[in-house]
């Protein structure tokens, strides 16, 4: 006999093994966060969550891209995370009950998930290892912040946009062609640029033969050796 509540459709019952850590439940507690859990039709620019919004739950991105950022006083925008298919956000204002600290804004059309904070700490608690697994992934978060924090600090501008770019290729490749999959203004934001200063910076790393544009979002990685340097240098 099926664990699923009679209310949720049949093609959605594996639907939370898609994401990790919820892969670590078993059927049956998945079907029960999934029966508490609301989907949200998000359309593009649409805010989700608003700084010092008290906690509602986690998101689940299903399908979209949802960007989470905070601003500066004089309306400048720092992104601290991209959500994509796969991914969740709010999880750290959830688990300890405090309000959010950052904005959550879809990128374009965005299906997601709303997991109740009640529902998540009922399945930490059925499952040790689901509740570890969701621990790490904090530490995890947490780390990323720190490291994205040291390389705004630490790093110039020229090589905070080289180290972003040698992120998108092989790591043994010499040359590659990429697709930027987000615009060059949210680029910006996650880098703590201006968009007029990336701008700036990729045109120079054209001239210095580093880099050549292929249409809108496409560009050659035409030396990675050269692009590396410039990233550590």
């Amino acid at each position: 006999m099926s664990c699923r509540p009679p209310s949720l459709a049949p093609d959605a019952s594996d639907l939370l093994a898609r994401f990790a850590p919820f892969d670590m439940l078993d059927p049956c507690a998945r079907e029960r966060v999934l029966a508490a859990a609301r989907p949200i039709h998000a359309v593009r620019g649409e805010l989700l969550v608003q700084q010092e919004d008290c906690p509602r739950g986690i998101y689940l991105v299903l399908d979209g891209r949802v960007k989470c950022f905070v601003l500066s006083p004089s309306g400048g925008e720092k992104i601290v995370r991209l959500a994509e298919p796969g991914s969740f956000f709010g999880e750290e204002a959830a688990l300890i009950n405090r309000p959010h600290v950052a904005n959550a804004q879809a990128i374009g059309t965005s299906e997601l998930l709303l997991v109740p904070t009640a529902a998540l700490r009922t399945a930490m608690v059925s499952s040790t290892a689901f509740s570890v697994s969701m621990s790490n992934r904090l530490a995890e978060a947490s780390y990323d912040l720190m490291s994205t924090m040291q390389v705004q600090f630490q790093l110039s501008g020229t090589q905070r946009v080289a180290h972003y770019l040698t992120r998108l290729a092989p790591e043994d490749a010499e040359r590659c062609e990429i697709r930027l999959d987000i615009d060059k203004q949210t680029i910006a934001a996650q880098l703590n640029l201006t968009p007029e200063t990336l701008s700036r910076i990729l045109s120079q790393l054209t001239r210095d033969g580093m880099i050549q544009p292929r249409g809108r979002r496409g560009m050659v990685l035409s030396k990675l050796s050269q692009l590396r340097d410039c990233a550590a240098h």
